[in-house]
């Protein structure tokens, strides 16, 4: 199922197509899609397991879950675009190369995230991504995603 770009996907939609559930799951709304790029946003309440450690009286977002935020955001597209069946296969991290972190991202942040599909090849996917809060870039990264069967 396709659906239009124009549709706002959000909660129950998004969690029909990514297998990820709370405290994982890193993308709370699609803001536009087309069949190559998503754009998504993560609400940063300041309630999320990560800041509770990351670190006491200095909360920061870890740069690993930005990441991952910018992986799901790019298995998203490719799901929304039925590339694969998400009932049989995931799409796993295969490399994260290029990550480059310019700003800090606090709790009462939006996290804006935008993923690319530059290139597709059989069961591995090449993407380029990125975070930004606001008007300012928080993160630059290309990643390989690999499609595997679920266990």
């Amino acid at each position: 199922m396709i659906l239009p770009s124009a549709c706002p996907l959000v909660g129950d939609i998004i969690a029909a197509y990514l297998p990820h559930r709370p405290p994982m799951l890193m993308v709370d709304k699609v803001v536009s899609f087309t069949s190559t790029t998503i754009k998504t946003e993560k609400y940063l309440s300041g309630d999320e397991f990560f800041f509770q450690g990351h670190f006491p009286n200095n909360p920061i977002m870890p740069g690993v879950m930005i990441v991952e935020a910018i992986g799901q955001a790019g298995a998203l597209i490719a799901l929304l675009n039925e590339h694969f069946d998400g009932n049989d296969y995931i799409l796993a991290f295969a490399g994260v190369e290029q990550a480059k972190f310019k700003k800090m991202v606090r709790p009462g942040d939006t996290l804006c995230i935008t993923a690319e599909i530059v290139k597709q090849r059989r069961n591995l996917y090449k993407f380029i991504g990125e975070a930004r809060v606001g008007d300012s870039r928080v993160t630059q990264l290309s990643f390989s995603a690999a499609m595997t069967p679920k266990a």
